[in-house]
């Protein structure tokens, strides 16, 4: 009896505690960085979402968009990004896995090209913030409370344009960070696990860009 007691306290307790850092973790949107070439335009999500602050023009076609140019994705951190003791190292292997994963998400469906077209899309990317997670930590907490709770996570700033003409046809400011319900909660065991989920899913919503014109 007292043990069923005890066990049913400890998972309210581990629910709440989940419930908590779940809502602190929660991604706000980040400060400009000065990377992208204005920021007047840019207004909240309309969905709702409190990280993003996007923009693009109304005639704007997505889909008339096969291809994609790539400029080497850089870091320009902005002025609130908190210093962080990262190896330049693992830096440039996330800037590298940007566009591993934006290929990868594309891949059989759009071209990754080097040369402007009719049809190709340029991005300029930069990573603005990168929140490694702390491996130990999150051991720690998923033995005394089954999931990991030191969130990490990544921001960026992003211009689309026309690789021909370079008329700016879309921007975006967005951060993410991951949550300690997430199914892939191993992400928390790696340094840089969860800026690496960041990236995939922004791939993820660049191909739903590209094939539902939003």
């Amino acid at each position: 009896m007292h043990l069923t007691r005890k066990m049913g306290n400890r998972i309210i307790i581990v629910l709440l505690f989940v419930f908590v850092m779940a809502f602190a973790g929660c991604a706000t949107v980040p400060p400009k960085s000065g990377f992208l070439s204005d920021y007047s335009k840019l207004h909240e999500d309309r969905y709702g979402k409190k990280s993003l602050l996007w923009w693009e023009k109304a005639s704007f076609e997505w889909r008339k968009y096969r291809k994609l140019m790539l400029d080497p994705v850089t870091v320009h951190f902005h002025p609130e990004a908190k210093p962080r003791q990262i190896e330049p190292e693992a830096v440039n292997e996330l800037t590298d896995y940007f566009r591993e994963a934006v290929e990868k998400e594309l891949a059989g469906e759009y071209f990754i090209v080097t040369t402007p077209g009719p049809d190709v899309l340029k991005i300029r990317a930069a990573i603005t913030e990168i929140i490694p997670a702390n491996p130990a930590v999150n051991i720690v907490t998923t033995l005394a409370v089954f999931v990991p709770l030191d969130m990490g996570g990544a921001a960026i700033e992003a211009e689309f344009l026309d690789s021909q003409t370079h008329e700016v046809l879309a921007m975006m400011v967005d951060k993410k960070m991951a949550s300690p319900v997430d199914l892939r909660f191993y992400r928390g065991f790696t340094t840089m696990g969860h800026a690496r989920g960041a990236i995939e899913a922004w791939a993820v919503e660049l191909k739903k860009a590209l094939k539902t014109n939003p």
